[in-house]
């Protein structure tokens, strides 16, 4: 007889922090990366925009993995198909740490997220689940998911959502990306505000700067 069994363990993860966490910190965002990052990496395209009352903070996915073959780069992943409902359940609980850290580094700040890629449906499926509630979250070049709960969905009524796509993205394409649109109008009765630039699977760094200030509005 064969049988699979799932026991809790207690495990350390990775954050990194650009900017400083104390009690004049005003906004923090928290940056969820995409499929293959380490957040060295992707932290760099924030380094610009650190400022004294704005840090960031910096999940990494806790699937580590060699980019090609069995050695050289490494890159993270959130979560992949198998065993999926586990992952977004360790997923939440490992947000919720992340978010009761950061305030009470920074107890008087805002905490806003952002995801690129793979982490736009990693933020999606955790905001509202044990105290996952930015105020602001801004989706760039990611998928949404389909299957939001009823817990996600009040909390992404209550937050201020921004979602942008490239013209020329190989993973989200112009068609799919009016499907997500149209579905999330239709079946979560939610209207999303959507941004176009110039380019593909990327950030645009100006239009990346200029919506972090206006989301901190």
């Amino acid at each position: 007889m064969s049988e699979t069994h799932w026991i809790p363990v207690a495990q350390e993860q990775r954050l990194d922090v650009l900017g400083t966490l104390s009690d004049a910190t005003k906004h923090v965002w928290v940056g969820l990366h995409g499929y293959g990052q380490l957040v060295s990496f992707f932290s760099r395209h924030f380094r610009s925009l650190v400022s004294e009352e704005r840090t960031f903070v910096f999940p990494q996915g806790p699937h580590k993995f060699y980019l090609n073959g069995v050695n050289g780069r490494v890159g993270a992943s959130w979560m992949t198909k198998d065993d999926r409902l586990v992952d977004i359940a360790n997923q939440r609980e490992y947000l919720s740490s992340a978010f009761r850290w950061i305030e009470e580094k920074a107890p008087h700040s805002t905490i806003h997220c952002i995801g690129f890629s793979q982490g736009v449906a990693t933020i999606m499926r955790c905001i509202g689940h044990q105290g996952v509630l930015p105020a602001s979250l801004l989706a760039w070049a990611g998928s949404w998911p389909p299957d939001l709960d009823k817990t996600n969905r009040a909390a992404l009524n209550a937050l201020t959502f921004k979602a942008w796509f490239g013209t020329q993205d190989e993973y989200i394409n112009t068609e799919k990306q009016e499907q997500m649109v149209t579905h999330y109008r239709e079946k979560y009765n939610f209207e999303p505000m959507v941004g176009i630039y110039e380019g593909g699977h990327s950030f645009d760094a100006e239009k990346l700067a200029r919506e972090i200030t206006a989301l901190e509005k």
